[in-house]
């Protein structure tokens, strides 16, 4: 190609030199010189045309040996593990050992659990709507822990939402229960059953009212029903007691 590309140029150069010169000896001799320039002109048109032609035909170089096809069959991601949850997966296996039968649970006299009647799935699976409903004040706090007899302090529980916001819960105070985080289950698993629910509901695989009564029966027997088989059946046999 780059042959063919100095011949051309060779010939136009050429054709310009020639002309200068007959011009320069001869200016009558324009008919000779019209000749060779329009010879001249269809060579170099040929010529550069079959050199463009060469410049875009794609090269085909075939592949080194030895080396993969990169367009090759790709290897497939492992599955998840069997037993987890599809609607929310645990993050990793928790290292516990715990008894549902002395988990804490609220007094039903006390807290059986209140919702919030107009909120739907659709309500509580809006991005912020659980933060935005939220409001227990001081007061509802100290009556909380009047009401069980316990004292505040950072050795003592949590103030928690038994149905909790984001299942479309209240603040009404037969919501609220001090909540210790042992014996476990504790606060941290209600917690994961919590965004468990939630997960389901804002899914399509449970209704509200479903998720809701789950939670304020027994929210022990809820996370065993809805957590634990994440973690796989030689989890809950190797760190559950109380059978």
């Amino acid at each position: 190609m780059t042959w063919t590309l100095f011949l051309a140029l060779a010939m136009i150069a050429g054709t310009a030199g020639y002309i200068f010169l007959r011009w320069r000896r001869s200016p009558r001799a324009f008919k000779a010189m019209i000749a060779v320039s329009a010879a001249s002109f269809a060579a170099g048109a040929i010529l550069t045309a079959w050199a463009f032609h060469l410049i875009e035909q794609p090269a085909s170089t075939p592949p080194p040996v030895g080396v993969p096809n990169i367009a090759g069959p790709t290897t497939s991601l492992p599955s998840p593990a069997p037993g987890a949850s599809p609607a929310n997966p645990p993050a990793e296996i928790p290292q516990l050992s715990y008894d549902p039968a002395h988990a804490a649970l609220p007094d039903p006299r006390l807290t059986p659990g209140d919702s919030l009647p107009a909120a739907t799935a659709a309500d509580v699976c809006t991005p912020g709507w659980a933060r935005e409903h939220r409001h227990v004040t001081e007061a509802m706090r100290d009556q909380v822990y009047a009401e069980y007899g316990r004292s505040r302090g950072p050795d003592c529980c949590e103030v928690d939402h038994l149905i909790p916001l984001e299942l479309g819960g209240s603040n009404d105070i037969r919501n609220l229960w001090p909540q210790p985080d042992a014996p476990r289950p504790g606060w941290e698993e209600k917690d994961q059953l919590e965004n468990e629910l939630h997960a389901e509901v804002c899914a399509g695989k449970m209704p509200l009212t479903d998720a809701q009564h789950c939670i304020a029966s027994n929210w022990v027997q809820c996370w065993e029903q809805h957590v634990v088989p994440g973690y796989g059946p030689e989890w809950a046999s190797e760190n559950r007691h109380g059978w």
